[in-house]
């Protein structure tokens, strides 16, 4: 399917940078703004930048393969669905940043290490959809008694270059292949910038084996 959005938009260029057009705020791990906003900036994504978040041509002197392996289709074809109480949790993995807020904050519903890892049962709907709301890369969601359509927070469009790890987008801006390919619009997910990932370009959690430092 072929994606022409008229407002912000993030394009992997081949074997390149992030090209981010539409005055799309960049902010550091301590949200504090990279710089002034701008119509068009380029972000690193091969992790070898001296001028992080910021692309400095790194990728041409030691040579990046950013090709693409992403899933296009969509999260709900991909998902798995836990029901508890009131509420479902949707899970693609595939799109997981493992990042590890689910698990370290509320571990009697998110099993490390424990299949089934997801226990929708163990504690009360609201403090499961805080949780999940949480999760920065969107890989869980979740939906409430009577709906099975996500509950998403709508934001103004953004992206958080994350200590250490991936930039965290949110405000549903797309991601669209030079070749005008989109990816599915969602509202928060996770992009490699370690250079790592077997998903780019998405965040597959490489960033934590491969010592990437930002």
């Amino acid at each position: 399917m072929v994606s022409e959005p008229t407002g912000p938009r993030i394009t992997p260029t081949s074997n390149g940078p992030y090209q981010v057009d539409g005055w799309v705020p960049v902010r550091r791990a301590n949200a504090a703004p990279a710089a002034e906003t701008e119509e068009v900036v380029y972000l690193c994504r091969c992790g070898g930048s001296s001028n992080k978040p910021y692309c400095d041509n790194t990728h041409l002197r030691k040579p990046y393969d950013g090709t693409e392996v992403a899933d296009r289709g969509t999260t709900e074809a991909r998902r798995d669905v836990y029901d508890g109480d009131g509420i479902a949790i949707y899970d693609d993995r595939s799109i997981c940043a493992h990042i590890g807020n689910c698990t370290d904050n509320l571990a009697s519903v998110f099993k490390l290490g424990v299949e089934p890892w997801i226990d929708a049962t163990a504690e009360r709907a609201e403090a499961i959809a805080r949780q999940v709301a949480a999760c920065p890369s969107g890989a869980l969601s979740y939906a409430l008694a009577g709906s099975v359509a996500p509950v998403e927070a709508e934001r103004e469009p953004g992206i958080t270059a994350s200590k250490n790890g991936p930039y965290l987008v949110v405000g549903r801006i797309p991601v669209v292949s030079e070749d005008g390919t989109s990816y599915e619009v969602r509202a928060r997910f996770a992009l490699c910038r370690c250079g790592g990932s077997r998903n780019k370009p998405f965040c597959d959690g490489t960033h934590w084996h491969n010592g990437f430092r930002a």
